[in-house]
């Protein structure tokens, strides 16, 4: 019988606030709940939350931020909280990146293991300020990684192509991500009634996620299905570094009823949105994504992808064989491959595009690899 240990996560953002890393860090804190004490330790970046909550099993404690910083922030609190509760932790699990894993590493107890998780690259910033703070958050990571017992990466794929990574090939084991499953929507395609694709995204508006490409393929697509329905998902508000929505805005507008902004999904109404779509689009175009957990949510509700072709990115569709790859950043590569997977010729039954990604991804393997890690103490 294992016993319980007390594990502390640690991460700049978490719920209710939406992106890979909180989602990731959610589903593996309520997973790993069902096995051991989790507390996750983050930051209050809206003052609505309150400072401590149960989630899902999962004691939530959050920091005041002192001030922002590129997508990131500094806080003192964190670090006084941090303290506290390392001290009475068996295992702390970072989520990088986080600027604040520059001091907190440093403070960690020597007894605490440490295993971390390995979200993405910082990529290059604008303005001194930012350049400064993407040093420092690199700084940090290889501090952090230095000092754990393992690594966690989304995939050996990604890894091998990180400069932080790559020379730390030994402590490196891969982990995929958690997924959403909603399971196979009642409703048929919004598309299987009318002569017109319908293309949906899913996600917050950064510059990272390519949007800007999506509507210039959209554009593209509309050549060959003038009818044509482009779903938009996705906080394009409180977005942490600012949304690009003001960017997008007029060309959204100016492409009128076939594009619909839908703003934030709610997790009940995610089977409405993958009801309507023929095919998901993750057309990601920097290292920020490394993987997309909501590409593989898709699949699981029987919806085909395209996706950038970039590293980690590529790997559910390499693995599911399910949709198409595009070059990062090729609007007409990228619509030439939605229009290839809608095609009649190309289309599958939703029950195989699920079967094909259940296959492959499981979140109870995902728990049990993290469990495995967490039980298994390495030698000193």
């Amino acid at each position: 019988m294992t016993v319980r240990k007390r594990i502390l996560i640690v991460l700049s953002y978490y719920h209710p606030y939406i992106s890979g890393v909180s989602e990731y860090a959610k589903m593996l804190a309520e997973g790993l709940a069902a096995h051991h004490d989790v507390t996750v330790l983050t930051g209050r970046h809206l003052r609505t939350l309150p400072r401590t909550e149960i989630i899902g099993g999962v004691t939530v404690v959050r920091a005041e931020p002192l001030f922002f910083l590129h997508k990131g922030y500094v806080s003192l609190d964190l670090a006084s909280k941090f303290r506290r509760l390392a001290k009475d932790a068996e295992v702390v699990n970072f989520h990088l990146p986080m600027l604040d894993a520059l001091w907190l590493t440093r403070i960690a107890p020597r007894r605490a293991r440490l295993i971390t998780t390995y979200q993405c690259d910082v990529q290059p910033a604008n303005g001194w300020l930012d350049r400064v703070a993407v040093k420092a958050v690199n700084m940090g990571a290889r501090i952090c990684i230095r000092r754990s017992e393992k690594v966690v990466a989304l995939s050996h794929d990604y890894a091998t192509g990180s400069s932080l990574l790559s020379n730390n090939s030994g402590s490196v084991v891969e982990g995929y991500a958690p997924i959403k499953d909603i399971g196979l929507p009642s409703a048929s395609r919004l598309g299987d009634h009318g002569d017109f694709p319908v293309v949906g995204f899913l996600g917050r508006f950064v510059a990272e996620k390519g949007i800007d490409v999506l509507l210039s393929a959209f554009e593209r697509i509309l050549m060959t299905y003038p009818n044509a329905r482009l779903l938009l998902g996705g906080d394009y508000k409180a977005v942490a570094g600012g949304s690009i929505y003001p960017q997008l805005k007029s060309r959204i507008e100016g492409l009128g009823k076939r594009v619909e902004l839908l703003g934030r999904i709610e997790e009940a109404d995610l089977p409405k949105f993958y009801a309507r779509l023929d095919i998901f689009v993750l057309p990601s175009v920097n290292a920020y994504e490394a993987f997309g957990m909501v590409q593989v949510e898709a699949m699981l509700a029987g919806v085909p992808v395209v996706a950038s072709d970039m590293r980690g990115v590529r790997v559910p569709v390499q693995l599911t064989g399910v949709g198409r790859l595009a070059p990062a950043g090729d609007a007409e590569e990228l619509a030439a491959a939605i229009i290839e997977v809608v095609s009649a010729d190309s289309r599958r039954e939703r029950a195989d595009v699920r079967l094909a990604a259940i296959e492959v991804f499981s979140n109870r393997a995902f728990i049990q690899r993290y469990l495995s890690l967490i039980d298994t103490k390495e030698p000193q």
